[in-house]
């Protein structure tokens, strides 16, 4: 969306119970970033965003698709097959919206939930030991009350804004160029750093050796956009 995207207000109880959700598409695909790089997973992206990222190159506002949570459990077990285990939902925002009753079934049929948040909302869910957030933070702050279930963090570097005392982001994700405080990790979470892709060769290159430095230097975990280098979804 490239920073153009509406900002979306939350959308919670008591209006919306979460019976219907606002859905981009459902998809299998291979995860390509975080702790789940490289395991096959069913994607459930969920439409509308309360924040507009300059480097957004997702859509999540063109869909017209509000199903039912049977309709779309039933899309999601289609997808999933027999040997898939894992569904990963993001955005979007997924705490945008009442995902709480979605979660709950996919944890009742035994799956891996993971959640791709920006971290800055929340939604009380069944947590569990099958159900992991990933978030990357955009803003100076976090959700209080989600922080004590975020599994993991994973940062997008881009080159020439990196702090130097920690190797993580320092440069506003809603302006490019502008410096800006981003969260830091709390607790003993894994923290991955993502290099950021500009579409441009030169670019990335940078943005891809400021995060080897960030990982080498701090200790921090490397996450490439798998799925882009192999050219799957």
């Amino acid at each position: 969306m490239l920073g153009a995207n509406p900002i979306r207000k939350q959308e919670v109880a008591p209006q919306f119970d979460g019976g219907e959700l606002w859905v981009q598409e459902v998809f299998y695909t291979l995860q390509g970033e975080g702790p789940f790089s490289g395991h096959p997973a069913v994607f459930v992206r969920l439409s509308g965003c309360n924040l507009p990222c300059y480097f957004c190159d997702t859509d999540f506002e063109s869909s017209t698709w509000r199903p039912s949570l049977n309709e779309l459990m039933s899309k999601v077990q289609a997808a999933l097959g027999k040997s898939c285990k894992l569904v990963v939902l993001t955005g979007g925002e997924p705490f945008r919206q009442n995902i709480q009753i979605l979660v709950k079934a996919l944890l009742d049929l035994d799956l891996t939930v993971q959640i791709e948040t920006n971290g800055t909302l929340y939604v009380d869910l069944p947590w569990c030991e099958n159900l992991h957030v990933v978030c990357s933070p955009k803003t100076a702050a976090l959700n209080n009350d989600l922080v004590p279930h975020i599994s993991a963090y994973k940062y997008v570097i881009k080159a020439g804004e990196v702090e130097e005392e920690d190797g993580l982001p320092g440069g506003s994700t809603r302006t490019s160029g502008r410096p800006d405080f981003i969260a830091r990790p709390e607790g003993e979470a894994a923290v991955y750093v993502m290099p950021m892709d500009e579409q441009d060769e030169k670019r990335n290159a940078a943005n891809q050796a400021a995060c080897i430095e960030s990982a080498l230097k701090f200790g921090y975990r490397l996450t490439l956009q798998t799925h882009k280098i192999i050219g799957v979804r």
